[in-house]
Formats: C-alpha cells, sequence, structure tokens
C-alpha cells in the first residue's frame, strides 16, 4: 500500500486562513418565532397600559382642580360625620366644629378647605392650621396655638374693661380654654398703645424682647419671677430699655442690649444683699443697664440709710481671697 504525505511547506500559497469562514445562519424555528412575536405583544400591551394609567390620573387631577363638584359626584363620598382635632396647646373641639360650622350633611369633597383654614385662623389664638380629608367621612385638624407671655386691659366703653393676651410675636388675642392659674402668672404690660385693625388690634412691637427677658428671669430666677407685676415697654423704642414692677422692687430697668441672663443674676443677688443689710422692704429702683455698675436708690434720707444700713453692705460680688491674701 502506497502512502502519501503533503506537505504544507511546499505550498506557500495555502493556510488555514485561506479557508472560508461564510457560515450560513440556520432559520430560526418556528417556537423562536412564536417567543419573538409573544414579547412584541407583551412589549406593546405594556405600553399601552402605562399610557391609559397615565391618560387616567390625569383625568382625575383635572377633574379635582377644575371641577370638584363632579368629582365629589364620581366618588360619593359619604356626609361628614366627624371632625378629629390634634393641637399642641388648650383649644377643644368644641370650639373647632363651632368656628368650622360645617352645614348637615355634607360630603368630604364638597368642603372648602381654605376657607375652612381661613375661619380658624381669624381667631388670634391660632397660629396655623391644616386639614386634611380621612375619607369615607372624617375631617382631621391640625392646630399650632400661641402661647400668652403677658396680658393687657383694654376698654370696651362704659367703662367696662376686658382682659387680652399677647403673644411672643406681640398678636393680641382673647385667650380661650387657659388655666386661672395660668392667667394669674402673667404679668401686664403696660406703656403700649393698641391700634384698631378689622376686628383685632396690630401686633405690638418688642415684644419678642419682652419674652426673651421674662423666659430668661422665669427659667434661671423663677422665685423673681412670681413677684413681676407690671411690665413696660414705655422706654423700649427710644431707649431699649424695659422697666419691670415688681412686689418688693417698685422698679427695675433692663436693657434689651444687654445679656439678660446676666442682668437677671446681677438682679439676683443685689436683692438678697439688700435683704441680709438693709431694713425691709427699701430698693426702691435697680439699673441693670448699665455695663460694671448697678446703680439703686433706697428709700429713706441719707442718715435714716446711714443709722439703719450695715458697714459690710456692698452691691459688688465678693472678691475670691489668694493664699497670698490670707
Amino acid at each position: 500500500m502506497k502512502s502519501a504525505t503533503v506537505n504544507f511547506a511546499e505550498s506557500p500559497g495555502r493556510s488555514w486562513r485561506t479557508i472560508r469562514q461564510e457560515v450560513s445562519a440556520p432559520a430560526m424555528s418556528r417556537k423562536g418565532l412564536q417567543r419573538q412575536v409573544g414579547g412584541w405583544l407583551k412589549l406593546g400591551l405594556l405600553s399601552v397600559s402605562i399610557g391609559l394609567a397615565g391618560w387616567g390620573a390625569f383625568i382625575v387631577i383635572h377633574s379635582w382642580t377644575t371641577d370638584r363638584a363632579a368629582l365629589a359626584a364620581a366618588v360619593h363620598s359619604a356626609p361628614v360625620r366627624e371632625v378629629v382635632l390634634h393641637t399642641d396647646g388648650v383649644l377643644t373641639q368644641k370650639w373647632v366644629a363651632g368656628v368650622l360650622a360645617l352645614p348637615q350633611p355634607i360630603s368630604l369633597m364638597a368642603l372648602d378647605l381654605s376657607a375652612l383654614r381661613d375661619k380658624l385662623l381669624a381667631h388670634g389664638q391660632v397660629r396655623s392650621a391644616v386639614l386634611i380629608r380621612n375619607f369615607p367621612d372624617t375631617l382631621v385638624v391640625t392646630l399650632q396655638e400661641r402661647s400668652p407671655v403677658a396680658r393687657v386691659q383694654v376698654s370696651e366703653g362704659s367703662g367696662r374693661t376686658k382682659q387680652l393676651l399677647v403673644a411672643k410675636d406681640g398678636v393680641v388675642y382673647e385667650g380661650l380654654s387657659y388655666s386661672l392659674q395660668l392667667l394669674a402668672s402673667l404679668p401686664w404690660l403696660d406703656g403700649v398703645r393698641l391700634v384698631k385693625t378689622g376686628t383685632g388690634f396690630a401686633p405690638i412691637p418688642g415684644m419678642a424682647d419682652v419674652s426673651a427677658l421674662l423666659s430668661t428671669a422665669q427659667l434661671q430666677a423663677p422665685h423673681l419671677y412670681r413677684g413681676w407685676l407690671v411690665v413696660s415697654l414705655a422706654r423700649l423704642a427710644e431707649a431699649d430699655e424695659i422697666m419691670v414692677k415688681a412686689q418688693d422692687v417698685p422698679q427695675i430697668v433692663f436693657s434689651r442690649k444687654r445679656d439678660f441672663y446676666k442682668q437677671v443674676a446681677q438682679l439676683d443677688y443685689v436683692i438678697d444683699r439688700a435683704a441680709d443689710t438693709l431694713p425691709e422692704p427699701n430698693l426702691q429702683s435697680v439699673n441693670l443697664t448699665l455695663e460694671g455698675q448697678v446703680p439703686v436708690r433706697l428709700q429713706g434720707t441719707p442718715d435714716e440709710l446711714a443709722a439703719a444700713t450695715r458697714p459690710e453692705f456692698s452691691l459688688q460680688p465678693p472678691q475670691r481671697k489668694t493664699k497670698r491674701d490670707l
């Protein structure tokens, strides 16, 4: 038997690179074609569904903003059954229901929430109000209330007077549902001019400073704050001074340009030292507006004061002694 040997080296024009690589793609099977068509159909159905959902949302939003009555009829919401109140103050659900005065029967969708909110904000005690529909039949009202920091007395004519409350932002309002104990603890305001506006009064300027002083005294020296009867703003605009009339001191002058904490601490020290060394009551005025010194005015003649005052009386805090002094 003969054998044959192919010598590729002797055929320089032939190599594996010269072999034709083209291979015709096999025709797609019937099942593969069905899967492809099914995928296209699913994609088309998904696109149509998204389009319909978007169109439906547009119709609902458009109806909400343009034809609320038609939307209410479509929803067939039940009449309002309950008004729920959430508040950070003292107002009651009965008061809110009375102010809103919802006609019966009325559905949630028929309510004009903006107009109802304005009814609540017309009362100065209400700082903010949020009204939310809670389907099917509940209106939820959330209030933030103002807190009083002082009282003011106004004349109603015919010799009658009326007590109103003043908040930190200067709003004057008729307080409701507060305890008598809280009202009695508030100092009276003096030296203010109430300006009539609409059905109430314009806010009193400078109350933010007054509130800061009162809260500092209430927190840091409650024993002093309890004796404060009247707070006057007569010199606040022209001299930046707040004057306080207390049970034991007829006049205490604070400056809103100085730190209230430091002034209250100085007042506490002066009153303690005066009680230890002077006949009681004797302090007529204490001026805390100056830095580094506290002028005081005492009751009595110089001779009477000299005879009654102990030699160690001083309004300056005692200096800490060093070892060398000892």
